[in-house]
């Protein structure tokens, strides 16, 4: 009975440890393993010559220093190059600013100090425990409540070694710290007391995605909407869904912008980590989320983004010195070919890491089921090692040599593969958007231009329309000012007419006078009697004048000048008739000509002053 108690004691204590196990095994976060063939076709699609083109010279102590020391990729990490790609981006550290991101609720680009403590005792163990316990940093930010994003990556960047830093590692912490703020809706039901174990897995692998794919200097960090829409394309295609046209209905308004001349290209959309997952809710669906084929599709895509492998499949490894060929589970990750016994990439036979003096090359092949090619690594003129394989398929040995060649290739500007096809990508965009402005600041000089040309055009039709009124206008003046020298001289041969025939009167009279002074027949009144008669005689006459003269005077008073209102306005010549003043001649008239400009016309007609002399009166007084 004893012995019965023991051992259940026992078991129960292996049972205890077991559990413990597992607990502490599904709190941390995991990367999938390689188990399944496949190959990355956009990788296989890289141009080589485009890549190094798009590399610039440089030293990793001066020209390029910053965050474009170091590579992403875990297997060529602390190694420096002269080769970087214009658009290279490390990302080693963006998942603690990510982590920093989700304690920052407001968005404000600051955290309180408490919660940043927290942070560095949290991730201590991978940033060092020199600078980043929380008594170091308490005591660093005493002096501020609230610590920013450029303080703290100022901070970092100055008391942390990227070299040594493992990015899955902290990537893995960062993970444990802020999967609070992720795992919940729109992918988790609040309902859930516990979230599925392979929906936060999904989660995790996304998060380790988002990060590889993020823009540089962007807070919070996010991605281009553009890598965005890339990224959900693979994932519905892992997923055997097809794409549908409700998903590019704001691409569409996009290109609606693009053709209108007005849009002007602002800034890209950016999709943070919160935005993604709500998008690929909204996709999908939270049933689908919840799937295996869900978790296929991540997992598949995590391997390709984050972990960098390019191909895995079958081969046959022909062991050095020996006939003897074994087959073993082959994954290209990096610039490192590695094999493995199972799927199961549990027990690693060989590596081969990929230098720049090594090559590869197709061997002819014995039958048409052996397909054999070989690896050779060179030390001067000498073949210093050489790895033979060999394929049942002529299109998976072709294959193998264009993705192991690429990288070789690849391998002096100190990137991998799919880390040059990220950057390739991000170049494209940037050349297309900076065409895309160009084009629009062309197309807005060309409308500015065109814009000026329709007023120049609308300043010389007014001109030429107010030219044509002034012509007319002056025309008008000129044939008033006709009429008014017609009607002056008929005032004038009427005044000489009346200037006549008062002379005539004044001749006969005196005559009269005389010849009766001569004969002395009439007496001072009988004289005075006769120039009455002939004076009554004569004022018919007079009123015939007196009348012809007011009809003219009439006709040159009401006589206008068309749009005299214009006239007066305009700074147009007025002509005005005045009354008769006393002067030293009587019966005078006035006809002055003013303007605010300098008239042809009113030079050529001297109207400034025309006296009209009438004796008339003068000889009645008489």
């Amino acid at each position: 009975m004893e012995r019965r108690k023991s051992s259940k004691s026992k078991s129960f204590k292996r049972l205890s440890i077991k559990s413990k196990g597992k607990t502490a095994a599904m709190g941390a976060a995991t990367l999938p393993t390689p188990n399944f063939p496949f190959e990355d076709v956009l990788v296989s699609q890289l141009q080589v010559a485009d890549v190094i083109h798009n590399s610039v010279l440089g030293d990793t102590g001066t020209t390029l220093r910053m965050e474009n020391n170091y590579h992403t990729s875990p297997l060529i990490r602390g190694r420096t190059s002269s080769l970087f790609h214009r658009c290279y981006h490390e990302t080693k550290l963006t998942p603690l600013w990510q982590t920093f991101a989700s304690l920052d609720n407001r968005c404000t680009g600051n955290v309180l100090l408490g919660r940043l403590m927290n942070l560095s005792s949290n991730l201590s163990h991978v940033l060092g425990e020199e600078h980043h316990k929380d008594t170091v940093v308490q005591k660093n930010f005493i002096e501020i409540s609230h610590v920013s994003f450029t303080a703290y990556k100022q901070y970092v960047m100055d008391t942390v070694d990227v070299k040594t830093i493992e990015a899955d590692r902290l990537c893995a912490a960062c993970w444990l710290f802020c999967k609070h703020h992720y795992l919940n809706n729109p992918l988790v039901d609040s309902l859930d007391s516990v979230v599925p174990t392979k929906l936060a897995d999904s989660i995790f692998r996304l998060f380790c995605i988002f990060i590889r794919l993020t823009e540089p200097h962007t807070y919070p960090p996010s991605m281009d909407y553009e890598e965005a829409e890339l990224l959900l394309r693979k994932l519905v295609a892992c997923l055997g869904m097809s794409w549908l046209s409700s998903y590019d209905e704001s691409l569409s308004s996009n290109d609606e912008n693009e053709r209108n001349d007005d849009y002007e290209p602002n800034a890209p959309l950016q999709v943070t980590f919160k935005q993604l997952l709500s998008v690929i809710a909204d996709m999908i669906g939270v049933d689908t989320a919840r799937s295996n084929d869900f978790h296929r599709a991540v997992e598949r895509l995590c391997l390709i983004e984050y972990q960098e492998i390019i191909k895995t499949g079958w081969l046959m490894v022909r062991k050095a010195g020996t006939d003897i060929w074994k087959k073993r589970w082959t994954v290209l990750q990096g610039t490192k070919l590695t094999f493995y016994v199972t799927v199961l990439c549990q027990y690693v036979k060989k590596e081969i890491n990929l230098s720049s003096n090594m090559h590869i090359e197709a061997l002819p092949s014995s039958s048409s089921n052996r397909h054999r090619f070989r690896i050779v690594e060179k030390e001067g003129f000498n073949i210093k090692c050489e790895h033979e394989f060999l394929t049942a398929e002529s299109q998976s040995s072709q294959s193998w040599i264009t993705l192991v060649n690429l990288t070789l290739r690849i391998n002096d500007t100190g990137m991998s593969a799919k880390t040059s096809e990220i950057c390739e990508r991000r170049l494209e965009r940037l050349k297309r958007r900076e065409s895309e402005k160009e084009v629009y600041r062309k197309k807005q000089d060309v409308l500015q231009t065109y814009k000026k040309l329709e007023n120049a055009r609308k300043m010389r039709s007014l001109m030429e329309e107010r030219l044509g009124q002034r012509a007319q206008l002056r025309a008008a003046q000129a044939a008033s000012l006709d009429r008014m020298d017609r009607i002056y001289d008929k005032l004038e041969a009427l005044q000489h007419q009346r200037r006549l025939h008062n002379q005539e009167e004044r001749e006969k009279k005196l005559s009269k006078i005389i010849n009766h002074y001569e004969k002395g027949a009439m007496m001072n009144g009988d004289i005075h009697e006769e120039m009455k008669l002939h004076s009554v005689d004569g004022s018919d006459e007079l009123q015939r004048f007196s009348m012809e003269q007011s009809r003219l005077e009439f006709e040159l008073e009401n006589l206008k000048l068309p749009s005299s209102s214009a006239s007066s306005t305009s700074g147009n010549p007025a002509i005005t008739v005045n009354s008769p003043r006393k002067s030293s001649v009587d019966h005078a008239y006035e006809f002055s000509c003013s303007s605010s400009e300098n008239m042809s016309t009113a030079s050529t007609h001297e109207l400034s002053l025309l006296t009209l002399p009438d004796v008339t009166s003068y000889w009645n007084q008489k």
